[in-house]
């Protein structure tokens, strides 16, 4: 399953959990209405006589029906909440293990580096003073002077050096994680194309033990027990494969990708 899957799967279940919540909530306001609805409007405890404790224990009764619906309604709120952060993920982000991860990392760097060039053009335009040409691009050049009035004093264009590179940051992270995507996806193919539908890696520099170390990708996820097995190794996992000691490499592992 994929972390856009679990993802899918969490915002189900928030939204199950969220309507659950909203059904107790209304059915538990309903009895309290009900409840309450009986005792003439007005109508006081008649302190001392015979039915003041029933009387006391039923309106207790009723008003705690009333408390439960607030705190169910509260907590459908609470999972609604939650269900609106899990979708936002789902809409913004980019996962790792999307099929389309690449092209949508491909995508969103081409938009960045235009949206930066257009940054640098309308600074330098600003700075000529071509209000023509700003107005192509939809800027007014009286009304980004005017509003420049107001900033720092070392921001004195339309875009500031900061902002020019926040953005630069986020695109020479895409660009990193786009070849880290690409490299997974190629382990990937490697896993599914072999025999035993795993591939080990293994490398002489020195590891955390001071051996060598090893990097596990499986084609598919592999049974409970040889994850662990792995974790138990103190195997770790890490852009779709394992790390961790090749002396220590389950023999499991070993014998599916066989590996003496």
């Amino acid at each position: 399953m994929t972390r856009r899957e679990r993802l899918e799967r969490k915002l189900e279940l928030r939204k199950e959990w969220a309507d659950k919540a909203e059904a107790r909530s209304e059915a538990l306001s309903k009895q309290s209405h009900d409840m309450l609805s009986i005792i003439p409007m007005g109508q006081p405890i008649l302190v001392g006589h015979h039915s003041e404790k029933r009387d006391r224990n039923y309106r207790d009764r009723a008003w705690n029906k009333m408390g439960k619906s607030v705190e169910q309604g509260k907590l459908a709120a609470h999972h609604n909440s939650c269900a609106d952060g899990i979708e936002r993920a789902l809409d913004n982000s980019i996962f790792s293990d999307d099929s389309d991860a690449v092209e949508a990392l491909e995508a969103r760097i081409k938009e960045r580096e235009a949206e930066r060039e257009k940054m640098k053009l309308v600074n330098k335009l600003y700075r000529k003073g071509n209000a023509e040409e700003l107005a192509k691009l939809g800027y007014n050049l009286e009304s980004l002077r005017e509003n420049l009035k107001t900033a720092y004093s070392w921001c004195q264009q339309p875009h500031p050096a900061y902002e020019l590179s926040n953005l630069g940051g986020r695109i020479t992270a895409d660009k990193k994680r786009l070849e880290a995507v690409k490299a997974r996806q190629k382990r990937s193919a490697e896993a599914e194309a072999a025999p035993g539908g795993v591939v080990v890696k293994t490398g002489d520099y020195s590891y955390r033990d001071g051996s060598g170390w090893a990097q596990v990708t499986f084609a598919e996820k592999p049974d409970r027990e040889i994850l662990n097995e792995l974790r138990a190794a103190n195997f770790h996992w890490s852009g779709g494969s394992w790390h961790g000691s090749r002396e220590k490499l389950p023999a499991s592992v070993k014998a599916m990708a066989d590996v003496k």
